[in-house]
């Protein structure tokens, strides 16, 4: 299990010319991306290092870069996977020894159901909803904790010192207005094919505050300190297309009310991953989909995310050496009410599975001079797998005709990863 210091907790990266590696953040066009806008708050220095790493030399280098590549990572995986709205249409039609029998169960919200939409017909919703994240790992964005080793000028003199240790908190807020457009063709009557189109507003804003420093000789003696740094503020928006996602999904059995069928869905890099606002890789999942039709509608749904490469997970920092971005198992469960004849109510068990993932932790680091110990607050990331679960419920109206109104509510279960608070989501659709 590697082990190594997170500089900033959450959208560290090294604001000096190759910190970064292939991300040049000191010229050229991501310059002014968000990936390199955090954290100029902190005033972090070219020849920086993460503590428990080395202030000179390409060892303190390779160490900035392995933490931001790590937190980028995260950001990059989770929020290319955010939960998407279905493409499910409302109102089934379905045939009993050729009598045509209609249900007015109109479906799941935020997971896929197995039945089919028909030949030729067309449907097509929108959604719109807001994540905002308040924690990572359990730890407060209000209040990460973080460290690092510089060099810096003694006040009052020219004399440079490589050892000048500085712990901070950063107060960090992230939000994700997220807003989906979906369109599925039924090509068969056993097949259809989906097209989840999102546009994303990403918007962060970093306020350090709490800095403390010290210099510390080479003589491992505390010359000067603790003296406080001011705080500062670093806000960033950016918006755009995220990464477009196709569904095709062909019935494999259909039984009285029950159905089951294979899809797979395909995620391309079309949003901008150096503004969050996609992962930068293909993705590619395969899932299985079962469900039975009545009045109450369970549903189960299961399957597995492959990613490619991306410039955001590069932890040697050399150019052609990108790593594929983290995957797993992808599990859903619930079931639908069709509580009235227009009202159908959903309840959903989504999960996430994440392998070799960086998991935060906050941790003291104690640097022992002559003059006495100086303890530092900090956080340490280990790659580890680890599964984001959530609930979600909501309703769905069906006013008049084909057209369908809903609303929901995504709740988070467990405090691994991001977290937001409870998320809502409003959407409309048709079917033709």
């Amino acid at each position: 299990m590697t082990r190594r210091t997170v500089q900033l907790l959450l959208l560290a990266t090294i604001s000096s010319a190759g910190a970064m590696g292939q991300i040049n953040c000191s010229n050229g066009p991501a310059v002014r991306k968000l990936v390199c806008e955090f954290p100029f708050s902190t005033g972090v220095l070219t020849n920086d290092s993460a503590l428990g790493g080395t202030t000179s030399g390409s060892t303190g280098s390779q160490t900035a870069v392995q933490v931001a590549t790590g937190i980028n990572i995260s950001i990059a995986t989770q929020v290319s996977q955010l939960p998407l709205a279905s493409a499910s249409a409302g109102t089934v039609v379905l045939y009993k020894e050729g009598v045509q029998e209609t249900f007015n169960n109109l479906g799941p919200i935020l997971t896929d159901r197995a039945q089919t939409i028909g030949k030729h017909k067309f449907f097509i919703g929108f959604t719109a909803s807001q994540f905002v994240f308040t924690d990572i790992d359990g730890i407060t964005l209000g209040k990460l904790p973080f460290g690092y080793v510089q060099s810096a000028y003694l006040p009052g003199t020219n004399t440079l010192l490589d050892n000048t240790y500085t712990t901070e908190n950063t107060k960090l807020k992230f939000t994700v207005d997220q807003f989906i457009g979906v369109a599925t063709l039924g090509l068969t009557d056993k097949m259809d094919l989906s097209v989840v189109v999102p546009s994303e507003r990403i918007s962060l804003g970093s306020t350090t505050f709490g800095a403390q420093s010290y210099i510390v000789n080479s003589s491992n003696q505390l010359v000067f300190g603790p003296y406080p740094s001011p705080g500062s503020y670093s806000p960033g928006t950016a918006s755009g297309i995220g990464d477009i996602n196709f569904i095709l999904k062909s019935s494999v059995w259909r039984g009285e009310h029950a159905t089951a069928s294979a899809a797979m869905q395909f995620r391309a890099p079309t949003g901008d991953d150096l503004n969050y606002l996609g992962s930068g890789a293909w993705g590619f999942n395969p899932y299985f989909v079962y469900s039975y039709l009545w009045k109450i509608s369970p549903h189960a749904k299961i399957g597995y995310q492959w990613n490619t490469t991306s410039e955001l997970n590069n932890p040697s920092g050399q150019p052609g050496k990108d790593q594929n971005l983290p995957g797993g198992v992808q599990y859903d469960v619930g079931a639908d009410w069709a509580a009235k004849r227009r009202l159908t109510l959903a309840f959903d068990l989504l999960g996430n599975q994440y392998l070799n993932t960086p998991r935060l932790v906050t941790t003291k680091t104690v640097v022992t001079t002559t003059t006495g110990p100086i303890q530092l607050n900090s956080s340490i990331s280990q790659n580890s797998s680890y599964s984001i679960n959530n609930i979600s419920t909501g309703l769905k109206i069906n006013p008049v005709g084909n057209l369908v109104l809903l609303g929901n509510v995504l709740f988070q279960l467990n405090n691994n990863g991001l977290r937001a608070r409870p998320t809502p989501m409003l959407g409309i659709s048709y079917k033709f």
